[in-house]
């Protein structure tokens, strides 16, 4: 089996082609999933897979199907199907943000929730400025 490196693409529209070359030209196997089969990136890439990507666990289905194991996640502009990065680099122990957090961000009701929770914050915003030492 191929030891290359893996990088993935999870959204393979036009604003992927500059991650995916990039990845590329760094000598990584770039797999990227897209669900619209007409999405640039999934031409660019070495392997593609036409995939809801609001789904991680479809993601996570066909690469262990096929045995890939991510070494990286391409930073792609995918909106609310961050979650899907998220959940990847949970399942795969990779560096990056968690679903959780992915998840929190990427939802405005839970995004305000969080910033006004006791848990975190204790209840209350506070805005300084920072200051330089």
């Amino acid at each position: 089996m191929d030891k290359s490196k893996i990088a993935l693409a999870i959204g393979a529209g036009s604003e992927s082609l500059i991650a995916i070359r990039y990845a590329k030209k760094l000598g990584l196997k770039v797999i990227a999933f897209d669900g619209d089969a007409s999405a640039l990136g999934l031409r660019e890439a070495d392997i593609s897979y036409i995939v809801d990507i609001s789904q991680p666990k479809l993601i996570i289905s066909k690469l262990n199907s096929d045995g890939f194991i991510p070494n990286l996640i391409l930073p792609t502009l995918i909106g609310r199907c961050l979650i899907s990065i998220g959940a990847l680099n949970d399942y795969y122990n990779l560096s990056g943000f968690s679903y959780d957090i992915a998840d929190i961000c990427t939802d405005k009701l839970k995004f305000a929730h969080a910033l006004n929770s006791p848990k975190n914050w204790g209840g209350k915003l506070k805005y300084e400025k920072f200051k330089r030492d």
